[in-house]
């Protein structure tokens, strides 16, 4: 297999009709790394995967796999696989037939064919299914096959398109666990895309965060959570999201935050305050907000207040007699608040 998977995305552009979908996108992707494309609807993650595959055409920029121009070569020329979202798998074929497809168009050996056929099968526990047709499958197993199909032609990259959707919630936690351990294995270089945060946090080694064409943050799953470059991001990553709150300047480098004040950034008249629910604790003299709703989780409690300027939530121990309507002082853990100009850009304090 080739080891030399490493990915350089140059100025990519590419509109339709007047719609800008990528707007000069330059990523870089390291030999075997798991890079997830996340965004919402329409940012344009998944036309980026698609110029990559061969199946849209650029309008400006190059891609490079290793040492080698891909972007003007046919898409079977190119040493990528792609799963799909609707898995693509075959109904007529075997599960065997299936994944022995994309060797058979290579013209391998039958005694190769059979050799990597029975190894992919393993790697994904689909050994004891080889005989069965496609229809005779679930989900799971279907998308199963359609990995084993990718991998069985031993890719330098794998493209995956929302392969888990389609996945029960339960499944798709399984798929999730098996998926990263499977792509390891095989030393491809993997881009993944997914508009599910989770699914992005827990697969990824560099998560890349589309928005509107653009790439808004690539970094570490747990550098994006902690450090998000844009409120847009901060809004984005986070199950509940990151809060907001508006922060006036009472001297310089002293902000009014909820009736509480905090040391910030020098030089600003106005900022907004952004901190986790999960960062927040009972505490005299904190921010003062009213619980309007109260939502017990299990593990914790969901508090809700609803604000003039948006919705502000505190994760707090399950254990804890709250009441709705209740006025509540919550401190901030102060190492993880962060602060964002008006522009919505991460402003570092010092």
């Amino acid at each position: 297999m080739n080891t030399m998977a490493q990915i350089q995305i140059q100025n990519i552009e590419k509109s339709f009709g007047d719609f800008r979908a990528l707007k000069g996108i330059d990523l870089h992707i390291a030999d075997q790394e798991f890079l997830v494309l996340l965004g919402a609807s329409g940012c344009g993650k998944s036309t980026l995967l698609r110029i990559m595959a061969g199946l849209e055409t650029a309008d400006v920029g190059q891609i490079h796999v290793g040492d080698q121009r891909i972007d003007n070569l046919a898409p079977r020329d190119r040493g990528l696989s792609m799963v799909f979202q609707n898995y693509a798998v075959f109904p007529h074929l075997t599960v065997f037939e299936n994944i022995a497809f994309g060797l058979r168009m290579q013209s391998k050996a039958q005694s190769f064919v059979q050799q990597k056929v029975q190894e992919v099968a393993e790697l994904v526990h689909l050994e004891a299914l080889l005989h069965r047709y496609s229809g005779q499958l679930s989900g799971g197993q279907r998308q199963r096959v359609a990995l084993a199909r990718a991998l069985a032609v031993e890719p330098k990259v794998i493209l995956m398109d929302e392969p888990l959707s389609n996945l029960d919630a339960l499944l798709r936690l399984e798929m999730r666990a098996e998926l990263k351990t499977i792509l390891a294995k095989s030393k491809a270089s993997t881009i993944y895309v997914t508009h599910d945060q989770v699914e992005a946090m827990s697969l990824a080694d560099r998560i890349a965060i589309m928005d509107q064409g653009v790439i808004v943050q690539c970094d570490t799953p747990i550098e994006i959570y902690r450090n998000p470059a844009t409120t847009f991001v901060a809004g984005f990553i986070g199950n509940p999201p990151m809060n907001f709150l508006p922060a006036k300047a009472v001297q310089d480098g002293v902000y009014e935050v909820a009736g509480m004040r905090l040391a910030g950034p020098l030089g600003y008249s106005e900022l907004t305050l952004g901190v986790r629910p999960e960062d927040l604790h009972l505490a005299d003299g904190g921010l003062k907000l009213q619980a309007d709703v109260i939502e017990p989780l299990g593990a914790h409690t969901l508090v809700t207040a609803l604000q003039s300027q948006g919705v502000f939530r505190a994760a707090l121990p399950s254990d804890l007699a709250l009441s709705p309507k209740q006025m509540l002082h919550l401190q901030p853990d102060l190492s993880r608040i962060r602060w964002y100009d008006g522009a919505g850009q991460m402003v570092k304090v010092g």
